[in-house]
């Protein structure tokens, strides 16, 4: 037993020694020996942008070595053509973290790197591309960019923080007074907006009005559009016709398309959820804002005149409703779930108590909720303070705001 475990004991001790000697052999050497080469896109291949139904563009190549054959990372880098990607126009690691000879890239991207590169809307033009391998702290560029061919669909790529509106349809008579329109997000469950949707609710009346991407007048970005024949919006600084009836408007500009929208607003009213009755009518006042004076309300009990039947606590949970184009009814509200206890919008948490001081500064945040709103979704509880007191209402659909919201103070 002894000679087996001396002789398993010897070999162990000859196969650490002769690893040894293999790896002082081994020199650590991570520069790169040699760059691979693009394959796809072609350079004679020409790409129309479809941001409605294109598929993703894949870009591909061909795997870069290192002296000692260890890992490669791969950074696909774009310029303009002539560039020399000192500074690139978009840069990203490859698929799988840098570590595949691929990069899946959107036709947003696409767009967006087009339009950096100076292809205006419905022209083609052409951007650079190559690929960096990097290997420990080596890094260098393939030999052989490649320029690939873009042709832009209609509509921005690039959004500016607002864009605005001013003439004589408007509340704005010029552009440091214009009327700024926020981009808007997917915020509740039924939302369904693509980046570059901007959205504004304020007065127009029959005249003209000009669109700008900036309130500063002097500034050397200022850019004006109008709305061509075709309900287009492209670049220039003639005037648009605004030729429907006076009112208020939820305006949207989706850039990315290049169209525009007006639907009408109206008749917001502040209801009680668990009896339907209307308790403010609110009138529009400028300024992206509606409101009521002397709004009034008790809360339900088991014993009003106006309480449902299956009521049997104290009820105060109310919302808005109000018309949205040619008769549609649709609501306002919260980021309640309709029992109250969670909040539809990612990120917030709902809050099931009276707000009388406590409750979180979103609460009073408002929504569209859409038509077709589930009974109880989106309401809020009024405060015990305005329980029999006479308030003013304000809902503030402020462009500037972090979100749309309400206001109920005690007269």
């Amino acid at each position: 037993m002894k000679t087996i475990q001396k002789s398993f004991l010897t070999l162990m001790v000859l196969s650490m020694t002769l690893i040894s000697c293999d790896n002082d052999d081994y020199t650590l050497d991570p520069e790169i020996a040699l760059t691979g080469s693009l394959e796809s896109p072609s350079s004679s291949e020409t790409i129309a942008i479809d941001l409605e139904n294109g598929d993703n563009i894949i870009f591909s190549w061909t795997p870069a070595q290192a002296n000692d054959g260890g890992t490669i990372l791969y950074t696909i880098k774009f310029d303009r053509p002539g560039g020399d990607f000192s500074d690139p126009l978009y840069t990203s690691p490859s698929d799988n973290g840098g570590g595949a000879t691929t990069f899946t890239m959107s036709t947003s991207r696409l767009n967006i790197i087009a339009a950096e590169a100076g292809i205006q809307q419905l022209e083609t033009g052409d951007v650079a591309w190559t690929v960096e391998a990097s290997s420990s702290y080596f890094r260098e560029n393939f030999a052989e960019p490649s320029t690939l061919s873009l042709t832009r669909p209609e509509g921005l790529a690039i959004f500016p923080e607002y864009m605005y509106v001013y003439g004589s349809a408007t509340e704005a008579s010029d552009i440091p007074s214009a009327v700024a329109f926020k981009q808007i997000s997917n915020q509740l469950p039924n939302d369904n907006f693509q980046p570059g949707v901007f959205e504004s609710v304020t007065h127009l009346s029959p005249g003209e009005f000009y669109i700008v991407n900036g309130n500063n007048a002097s500034a050397e970005d200022l850019t004006h559009y109008y709305i061509n024949s075709e309900g287009k919006i492209r670049s220039g600084d003639d005037p648009t016709t605004f030729d429907m009836e006076e009112g208020v408007y939820r305006v949207r500009m989706d850039l990315a398309k290049a169209t525009i929208s007006f639907v009408e607003i109206s008749n917001i009213q502040l209801y009680i959820l668990a009896n339907q009755a209307v308790k403010a009518d609110l009138e529009y006042v400028g300024n992206h804002t509606f409101e009521a004076t002397n709004a009034y309300f008790e809360f339900l009990t088991p014993e009003s005149p106006d309480a449902p039947d299956w009521l049997g606590w104290e009820e105060e949970r109310y919302r808005y409703q109000f018309q949205l184009g040619d008769g549609q009814v649709s609501y306002l509200g919260s980021m309640h779930n309709e029992a109250m206890n969670g909040s539809l919008v990612p990120g917030l948490e709902g809050y099931n108590g009276r707000p009388n001081g406590g409750e979180p500064e979103y609460y009073n945040n408002v929504y569209f909720l859409g038509p077709e709103a589930a009974y109880w979704q989106g309401a809020w509880k009024f405060p015990d303070a305005l329980n029999g007191a006479n308030f003013t209402v304000r809902v503030v659909f402020d462009p500037k705001a972090e979100n749309y919201y309400q206001e109920l103070i005690q007269e």
